[in-house]
């Protein structure tokens, strides 16, 4: 079952993002640095991973918002 919560968790999440990066302009970003939320969803990974946080839910819906950033065509982290 805990493919099932990943799953939809994925759906989910890549909705609400897609919802989210349509509706509202929300960045973090300075003179040089661009943090999309593909970016920031890769970030919250990382602790996750480190304390070994293993709920399927939180790890498929941050696996949904970073492949939905990632399947924009403008996602470096660099300005131009």
């Amino acid at each position: 079952m805990d493919f099932g919560f990943y799953s939809l968790g994925l759906v989910c999440a890549f909705s609400f993002a897609r919802l989210m990066t349509e509706n509202i302009k929300f960045h973090i970003r300075t003179s040089s640095i661009w943090l999309h939320h593909w970016i920031i969803a890769f970030l919250v990974m990382l602790p996750l991973m480190y304390f070994k946080i293993d709920e399927p839910i939180v790890w498929g819906a941050m696996t949904g918002v970073a492949l939905e950033g990632l399947g924009r065509k403008n996602w470096s982290i660099r300005r131009k």
